[in-house]
């Protein structure tokens, strides 16, 4: 555990040292607790934010938060992209494993974990008229966390500066499309189940 804090705290500063550390690991057994335990920091500081975030500055009101809703915001797009960017690289020459990209990507989430809560805690210090400067640090955050992906996605599948943009653009068609379909199973499997109610209800109808 103390070898994946510091790689935390290198990912902040030093990604490329990072993703060689992992590529130089591929052979030994893969330990998920980093990804498990980064994850769960994740969600711990998205719930955090919901509460404690001043309420002229919160994007989301304490009493209509669906923490389901809230985790599917955090998680989706990051396990989507994990996805998307290692399917895109297994077609087009990439070197890494999906392991790797899940590892990786969890770690970029230092930046995130770290320094939202402190972001929540300052907030309590602002009023409304400083919800440019708050919305600002917090695209800083989330921009810190993509940039760390994209330096992966290039450092560890070799690709040139061209070529991390080519599989940028597809990997991020290919997250749309998973979402099309995902939201296209779900409205089918929806009317599914609703015409199957119907009938039984008309069935159980008509015997009475």
């Amino acid at each position: 555990m103390v070898e994946s804090l510091k790689l935390c705290l290198m990912t902040l500063f030093h990604p490329i040292v990072v993703t060689e550390h992992i590529k130089k690991q591929r052979e030994r057994k893969m330990n998920w607790w980093p990804v498990i335990i980064l994850l769960a920091l994740a969600l711990m500081v998205r719930v955090f934010s919901i509460y404690v975030t001043h309420y002229p500055l919160a994007a989301v009101e304490v009493r209509k938060a669906n923490l389901l809703l809230e985790c599917g915001k955090l998680f989706v797009p990051v396990l989507t992209w994990v996805l998307a960017s290692y399917a895109m690289t297994t077609i087009l020459d990439g070197e890494t494993l999906f392991r790797e990209t899940l590892l990786f990507s969890s770690y970029a989430l230092t930046p995130y974990i770290l320094f939202t809560p402190i972001l929540n805690i300052a907030s309590r210090l602002m009023d409304g008229n400083q919800l440019g400067l708050y919305v600002v640090i917090e695209f800083g955050i989330l921009a810190w966390v993509v940039m760390l992906m994209i330096i992966a996605l290039k450092e560890m599948n070799g690709y040139t500066v061209g070529k991390t943009v080519l599989m940028i653009g597809l990997s991020l068609f290919t997250m749309v499309m998973i979402w099309a379909v995902v939201i296209l199973l779900y409205t089918i499997s929806s009317q599914f189940v609703q015409m199957v109610k119907e009938m039984f209800y008309e069935v159980v109808y008509r015997i009475d």
